[in-house]
């Protein structure tokens, strides 16, 4: 089937990282028993229209810290950016900046996970692979984070 009959209203156009960091004391970690905490958030940082498309941006943040008690501990902290543009014909700007959230979110989510495999890999460090996350449960406990605390 050609793509061009199938073609989504809403594109990732490119990514990069914009913050990445890794602290680690351990040494030989391969057999030893470490307990990972993960955390993650995203944050949209540009939902606009020009003459053509919507354009938006967001920003996937990933923070890990592991911890073998006794033994040492590492963090790692990554901040990805995405670029994505929508069809200003098929999609209102209010539903283009939804599928930022779900869509863009879930499209940085993955390139995070990758990026983390790869470098902690290279890092001389057991390898971090996150685990996958329900993006709409994220985005419904981020709102109602927001209505808390706007209270």
């Amino acid at each position: 089937m050609k793509t061009s009959n199938i073609l989504a209203n809403f594109q990732f156009v490119d990514n990069k990282v914009i913050d990445f960091s890794i602290q680690n004391s351990l040494l030989k970690s391969k057999d030893i028993a470490i307990k990972v905490d993960f955390d993650m958030d995203y944050e949209i940082v540009s939902c606009r229209q020009t003459e053509t498309s919507h354009i938006g941006i967001v920003d996937f943040i990933v923070e890990i810290t592991g911890n073998a008690e006794g033994k040492g501990s590492y963090k790692v902290y990554l901040k990805m950016r995405g670029l994505f543009i929508g069809s200003k014909n098929n999609l209102s700007i209010d539903k283009f900046e939804k599928m930022l959230e779900v869509n863009g979110t879930a499209t940085l989510s993955q390139i995070s996970r990758a990026y983390i495999i790869s470098v902690t890999s290279l890092s001389g460090m057991h390898t971090i692979n996150l685990p996958m996350v329900n993006i709409y449960s994220m985005k419904k406990n981020k709102d109602n984070s927001k209505v808390e605390a706007s209270h």
